[in-house]
Parts: structure tokens; sequence; C-alpha cells
């Protein structure tokens, strides 16, 4: 019957549907029944003054029973060019990384999508993608979860990573009525699905979040999308590039995205990032040719990133932070210099092979811890880290416990990102860190495929979850 108990927590009696089918007498031949099932959210999410927005199939079907109808009337095709996509991306996925990779990402693909949705915004007049952060909290549009997922979306369909950034550009350009004043890129928007908050409500992360979305938007010239639609933004974006360029390379005592960790002066990966992030907006900037200084931001990473090599080698490593000995930590922010086929600021060959080496020989049964200071390790970055490799031992020597951790683990939940490499337990156990699209992150070595640069695609090319 209709349960009328609303609105009330999910947690609270948790609605369920149950269905019985008698197949009767059990014969060689398959069976197949069919059950759709649908979900009508009616108003999808709410941003800032600009209203409350209707999942996108609204503008193709007047309700769901119409989408339903429409479902069932192509379930044969579907189903066909479900199979076929899957065959041919657990073929590519193997050829890339072996079949322990394969399944990793597999998994990863399907959990990246299904924390995204697709809307109408009423008032503009088109498409834009939200995404929810899941089990660490429910922020919405968090930047420092887009940035893990978005290998999953350069690789699969870079428009839906498009989409996801534009209402957060949109809200620092100040184009709703909340005033954003930070010389930096905001964290996230508000919490999922009403997006709401202002700049004091920010959790701050300027270099994480600023190199973050100079990362992307690079990654997603690569991937062929037109950046025409980055103009109303550039003047915004050139005070973040010069936030970046008067805050390296040595980055203050702020938190990353490893916030768990808490705040470290002087963080090596961080600075990192930072550097490759204004590298990557000097080569945007030259393709976008709408002003900067883009020679001076492109010069300004190279200095940084000597400096950078310089303070923070040591006998066959680089450490945590400067000024820190007997330390080290996974820099797989520097991954994206890889990715994005950048010719600097960093003199690859005396950062990735000499590091990867290094992580190597602190590896544990189930991966590399993050750092010095702890077992465990977030599944994205060791990921990423096994992509800073340039053969296919060294990659799967770091990416194959990844799946053994999976594997083995006692704590059966959906996919986590945050395990003990010692013990293969959930770091923070079954409630957080579960079930959230920074997995996507394992896509990192797809994109090191020749590949990957594609044409974006048309709309009816794009794939609605």
């Amino acid at each position: 019957g209709e349960d009328a108990r609303m609105p009330r927590a999910c947690s609270d009696e948790l609605p369920a549907l149950s269905l019985v089918r008698q197949l009767g007498a059990l014969t060689a031949d398959a069976q197949r029944h069919v059950v759709l099932v649908g979900y009508d959210d009616v108003k999808s999410v709410s941003y800032y003054n600009e209203g409350q927005f209707s999942g996108y199939w609204t503008q193709v079907w007047a309700n769901l029973e119409a989408a339903l109808e429409a479902a069932a009337g192509e379930i044969d095709e579907m189903l066909a060019k479900s199979v076929a996509h899957d065959r041919d991306l657990m073929e590519k996925l193997t050829a890339s990384g072996g079949p322990k990779y394969a399944a990793m990402a597999a998994l990863a693909y399907r959990q990246t999508l299904a924390a995204t949705k697709l809307v109408w915004n009423s008032k503009r007049k088109v498409m834009w993608n939200f995404l929810k952060e899941i089990s660490t909290n429910g922020d919405m549009q968090t930047m420092d979860v887009i940035y893990p997922a978005s290998p999953a979306f350069l690789y699969s369909n870079p428009e839906l990573l498009k989409l996801l950034l534009i209402p957060v550009l949109s809200f620092a350009n100040n184009e709703t009525s909340t005033p954003f004043s930070d010389p930096f890129s905001p964290h996230e928007i508000g919490t999922y699905p009403i997006a709401d908050h202002n700049t004091a409500q920010q959790e701050r992360m300027p270099m994480e979040n600023t190199g973050n979305m100079f990362l992307m938007l690079m990654g997603l010239s690569r991937a062929g999308t037109d950046m025409a639609f980055l103009k109303p933004y550039w003047k915004m974006l050139l005070v973040w590039a010069n936030y970046l360029e008067e805050s390296l390379p040595f980055p203050a005592n702020q938190i990353c995205t490893d916030d768990f960790e808490g705040g470290l002066a002087n963080n090596t990966n961080l600075g990192a990032k930072g550097i490759v992030a204004l590298e990557a907006f000097a080569e945007l900037c030259g393709e976008m040719a709408l002003g900067g200084d883009c020679a001076g931001y492109r010069a300004s990473a190279r200095d940084f990133a000597a400096t950078w090599q310089k303070l923070a080698w040591e006998d066959d490593h680089y450490v945590i932070a400067f000024g820190l000995p007997g330390t080290y930590s996974i820099k797989y922010n520097v991954v994206w210099q890889k990715l994005l086929r950048l010719d600097g600021p960093f003199d690859w060959k005396t950062l990735g092979p000499p590091e990867v080496k290094y992580y190597i020989s602190k590896k544990n049964k189930y991966g590399t811890p993050m750092d010095h200071r702890h077992t465990y390790v977030k599944l994205d970055w060791l990921s990423w880290a096994a992509a800073m490799a340039d053969d296919d031992a060294s990659f799967q020597a770091m990416h194959d416990p990844i799946y053994d951790q999976g594997q083995d683990t006692a704590c059966r939940v959906p996919l986590t990102d945050l395990f003990d490499t010692v013990s293969a337990s959930c770091a923070y156990g079954k409630e957080a860190f579960v079930a959230r699209p920074v997995v996507g992150g394992v896509f990192a070595k797809m994109l090191t495929s020749k590949s990957w640069f594609a044409p974006v695609p048309s709309e009816e090319q794009v794939v609605y979850v």
C-alpha cells in the first residue's frame, strides 16, 4: 500500500519493494522477467536564487509513466548496447592494466556515475550536472571529490565533467544572489541537494581547490571540449592564477583534500599540485588568448618546480614537506603532468621514476601507505601513484594490491576509498569513505593511453544517469 508518512530519514523504516515471480518448471532454456522501477524526485536540486530544477529526463518525457513506457519499448535494444559497451570497455581496461585493474575500474565506473544527477536549469535553459560527496558528508559539488572522480568522466564522457564544474564557476563568479569573495576556488556549494553555501561556509582549501579546477579545465581542453564556455569566467580565473603564483612554491599551513590528516605547512604534494596546475593554466591561457601573462605563469611554474625538486629531495625520494628529513608521501598530484601531456614544469625523469621505485619499496601487502605517519592509503591516490609508472610491471605492482584489498577485506561495503595496507580493513569503519565517486580516479591509467583524446560528444551521445 501507499506509504504516506513523509518526509522522514531514509534510515527510518527504509521503504522497500518486493516481487515474487513463479518461474514454473526449470529447463535448459533461459528465462527472463523484466521489472521496471522508477523514482520521480519531482525537483532534484535547488540552486541559490535560480530555483529548483527537475531531472533532465523531464525535458524528454511528460511524466515517469511515459519514461517507463518508452524504456519498456527499447529493452532489447538497450541491453544489446549495454553488452557491447561493457565488452568494449572491459577489453580496453584489461589491455591497459591487466585483469585486476579492469575489475576495479568496472566497479568504479558504476559507483562514480551513480553519484551524479543531470538536471534542467529552467532559468538558463541549459543542462547541468550535480554530484553528491556521499558517506564522508553530503556536500554538493565538492571540488576535492570531483577532482579524483574526474578521470572517469574525462575518459568516458568529458561533457559530464564540464557540466559539473559550471555550477561552481557560476557561483564563484557571483552570478547568484549569494556573494563569493575569496580570490581562489570555492570548496563546494552546499549540502546536496540544496546549493546555498556562502563564502564563510567554505572549508578553506585554497591551493587544493584552485589547483583542482585548473587541472580539470586543462583536462577538458585536452579531451577536445569547446572551451568557449570559460569566457565569462576568465577574469576570475586570472585572479585565481595570481593567487597560485603568489603562494608557491611553499604552501602555507593549510589543509588539503586529505583533511583527516590535518594541516601541514610546506606540504610538497600540495605544492606540486599548485605548480603543475599553474603550468596547466599557462597552457590554457595560451589556447584561450583572452588575456593574462601566459608566458609569465609558465616561467614561474618552471622556477617553482626547480626549487621544489632541489629542496624536497632526500637520498632516493622526495620528502613529505620541505625541511622534514626522514619522511615521505605519495606525490599523486604530479601524475597530471603526465596525463595532460605537459612538457613541464617538472623534470619527469628525475621525479616520476624514482618516486615510483621508492613507493614500491614501501609497499605492504595491500599497497603503499599515503605517507610515513600511517599504514592506510586512499584508493584513488594509490591508483594515481601507480599511473605515474612508465612500465606495466611497476604499474601492476602498485595497483594490483587495490584489488587484493577488495577481495580479502572483512569490511564488506560498497567500494571503500580509504583502507589499511596491512590489514585490508576500512580505515574509518563501514560508515565513512564508502560508496563515494572519488574511485573514478582509477581511470587515470586509461588517460595515459594515446587514444583518450576524443572529440566532445554530441548531446545524443551523452550518457544520462
